[in-house]
This record gives structure tokens, sequence and C-alpha cells, in this order.
């Protein structure tokens, strides 16, 4: 009897509280997303704080503010996200909440429409006092993750006559309209909505079912054809810069189109920006300038700690800054990528996809347009651009990916399931019968 003592006290003091449990992910998480997603979030503050100095030459007050913002975006981020999500989503949960979700989203759109404010030509961001904004429709990508991954994971569960793509995706396809009327046509965020809608391409061909397989080779040769369009468009002829440079609202699509081609035409006007980018990536070459010496940063580039970070971290750390970010991404799109493949649920496929295809769209988008091998379109690099909205967006992502490679690690035994808390032992003891306490006595 003293050594079953002896044994359930030494069991207890090793489940005793840790204050990891509060700082780390779901138990059974990936080790790998976990340490890479907040080094990258360290970097990009530090980036980020050096960019502003910039901005705030003479006055030490704004750069400490900047500090502060970012540090608590990165600790809601990290809690709310990471740590939050990971530990308490589950597919029974959202699909309990997906309506209400949903019906928050469209909300915060047409509030973004009414009472939002203008930034760089963008209504986009809803004004929370005077020092921060929320942009509704970064939260768009995580929600849109979820709601294709539950659509997947219940066609098994649907009749057979209702097996219908329309039926079985139709709240990804509201969502998507939703975001092509209010992020592409009224916000004008024709990246976020690229991204969006490449989301929901890769979320659609993931599952492997017969009654989708004729819309998801549709969808494909649709792709294909756009893809196709998109090249003739921008680079090989000049139809789209005829075509939206006589019309109003779309004039700025032409602009980017030309500055891609030759960002130097119009170098003190359009050209400003994607020139002084390049230039601060020439100046870096492979040693770059040195850390905090960039000099594109005062007033070359107005957005240099949020879409042109890239061409900051290249002039000052050159090859070495960017690998930190190649390297960064590379092990977050792998790690995913290989718990997607051990999967054995549709919806755990679809979910970790959609995470990986997040990542790899912002990174595509954002590299490409500092570089101008593509249009700009304004879109964040993940984790080290500056702002809370994205932070905490991709963060509640990877949380909800976290949560699912518990899951699949517990489901293949490459980890056992965490022994409960001591307290949840207490309760189980104490609502034993106690026919068996005398029987143990005995």
């Amino acid at each position: 009897m003293q050594l079953e003592q002896q044994s359930v006290v030494q069991a207890t003091k090793q489940r005793r509280f840790r204050m990891k449990d509060w700082i780390l992910p779901k138990y059974g998480s990936d080790p790998w997303i976990t340490l890479t997603s907040f080094l990258l979030m360290v970097f990009g503050t530090v980036m980020v704080v050096s960019t502003n100095m910039g901005v705030s030459v003479g006055s030490t007050r704004s750069l400490i503010i900047v500090l502060i913002k970012q540090v608590v975006f990165m600790c809601a981020a990290w809690g709310v996200g990471m740590n939050f999500v990971s530990k308490l989503f589950n597919y029974r949960i959202a699909r309990f909440w997906q309506i209400a979700l949903l019906l928050l989203y469209f909300a915060a759109l047409v509030a973004t429409f009414v009472i939002g404010v203008d930034i760089n030509g963008s209504r986009a961001w809803i004004q929370i006092g005077s020092l921060f904004t929320i942009q509704p429709s970064e939260f768009g990508k995580p929600l849109l993750i979820m709601c294709l991954a539950l659509s997947a994971g219940s066609i098994h569960l649907l009749p057979k006559e209702k097996r219908k793509f329309s039926y079985v995706f139709r709240y990804p396809i509201i969502m998507l309209c939703f975001s092509t009327v209010f992020v592409g046509g009224l916000q004008k965020d024709f990246g976020s909505l690229a991204i969006t809608m490449l989301i929901g391409l890769v979320g659609v061909l993931i599952p492997s079912y017969t009654s989708l397989e004729k819309w998801q080779r549709g969808f494909v040769i649709t792709v294909g054809m756009l893809f196709i369009l998109f090249i003739v468009g921008c680079y090989l002829t000049d139809i789209f810069v005829d075509l939206f440079g006589n019309v109003g609202l779309m004039r700025h699509i032409a602009v980017r189109i030309e500055n891609m081609k030759n960002p130097y035409l119009d170098i003190h006007g359009d050209g400003y920006q994607p020139a002084n980018a390049l230039y601060a990536i020439a100046d870096g070459g492979l040693k770059g300038t040195g850390f905090g010496t960039s000099v594109r940063k005062y007033g070359f580039l107005t957005q240099s700690e949020s879409d042109y970070i890239l061409a900051i971290i290249i002039e000052e750390l050159g090859i070495a800054g960017l690998s930190i970010v190649v390297v960064g991404y590379g092990i977050i799109f792998w790690r995913l990528i290989h718990w997607a493949l051990r999967a054995s649920k549709q919806e755990d496929k679809v979910l970790l996809c959609g995470v990986a295809t997040y990542f790899v769209a912002h990174f595509i988008i954002n590299v490409g347009g500092v570089s101008t091998l593509i249009p700009m379109t304004g879109v964040p690099l993940l984790l080290i651009s500056a702002g809370g909205s994205a932070l905490i967006a991709v963060n509640i992502a990877l949380g909800m990916a976290q949560s699912r490679i518990s899951a699949i690690r517990i489901a293949t035994n490459d980890i056992h399931e965490r022994p409960p808390h001591p307290k949840r032992e207490k309760k189980q003891k104490k609502q034993r019968p106690k026919t068996k306490e005398i029987a143990v006595k005995r």
C-alpha cells in the first residue's frame, strides 16, 4: 500500500503545473513549426524597429511605441492563436460556431465599407482608438481554411443525393463570393483576394471523392486558362495595360503592371516605390550594409515596415537576411505537408494543405511584388511585416494546424496521450464509490 501511495505522489509531481503549459501550444504539436514561427516573429519585430528608425529620426519615444505595439501584437498572436486555438480547436466546436463566425465576418466586411479608413488607396481597415487598426479581410483566410476542412469532412456523412459540389462547399462558396465583392471590388485589395482564391482552389482539389472529380477537373482547366491569360496579358503584350488604363476604378492595376515591366519609366511618380525597392536590394548585395544602416528606409520606401520590409532586410543583411526568411518559410511548409501526407482524414489534409497554401501564396506574392517579378499587390510578409491583424490571423491558422497535428501524432502512435491533470484525478477519486475504497484498505 505504501508503494502505491509513493508511486501516485511521484506521478503527481511529474504532472504538476509547469509554466510551459501556458506558453507552448497543445501537447503533441510540431516543435519545428513552434520554434520556427516564434523565431520569425522575433526577427520580424527586430526588423520592424529597424525600419521605423527612418520614420522616427530624433524621436526615441516614437520608436519605443513601435516596439511596444509590435511586442503586444506578437504576444496576442501567440497567446490567442498558437496557444489558445491549438488547445481548444476541434471539428465539433468549429462546426457549432461556423455559421456564427461567418455572419461575424460578413458584418465586419460591411462595417469596413461603411466606417473603414482609407490607407494608401485601400479602404480595408477599421480604426480602433488612436493607435490600432484592424483588417477584417485577414481573418477571412483562416476562417475559409476551417470552412473548407469542415466541408471536406462532411461529405461521407451526407446521403448520395446531397453529395453535390454546390451543397458540400456551400459555405466556402458564399464566403468567396463575399470576398470577391468586398475585398476585391470595394477594398481594391487584389492581393488578399488572390490568396483567398488560391486557398479555396487547393481546398477544393484536395478531397478525393468521385462526386467531386468532375468539378475538380473543371477548376484545373479554368485556372490553367487564366494563368495563360495572365502571362500573355502581363508579360507578352500590353493588353491589360490598355484595357485597365481606360477604366478609372482599375487604372491602378495598369500602373502596377507598367511598374513591373519597367519601374524606372516614372521614377519620381508611380514607379518611385518599386524602383527604390530594387535599389535597396542592389545596395545589399551579398553581405548587406549592416543592421540598422539602411538608406532606403529614410523616406524612400514609405511602406518599409510592411509591404517592402523584405527590401530593407536584404539591404541591411544581404543574402543572410533573405536566407532567414526562405529557410523559415521552407521549414513551416515542409512540416505542414509532412503531416498532411500522414493524415488519414480528408478534413485534416485540407486544413494542413490550406495553411501551407496560405504561407506560400503570401511569400510568392510579396517577394514577387518587391522584386517586380509580378505586379505589386500589397500583401504583408507573414510573421515578419508590421501589423497585428495578419500576425494574429496567421497564428490562428497555425494553431488550428498544430491541434490537428497533435491528433494525427496520437492516432499514428507517434506519441502517447498526455496523462490527466492532478486536479482531474482528485475529482475522479471523489466520485469513486466508497465500497472500492474500503476494499482497497482491507
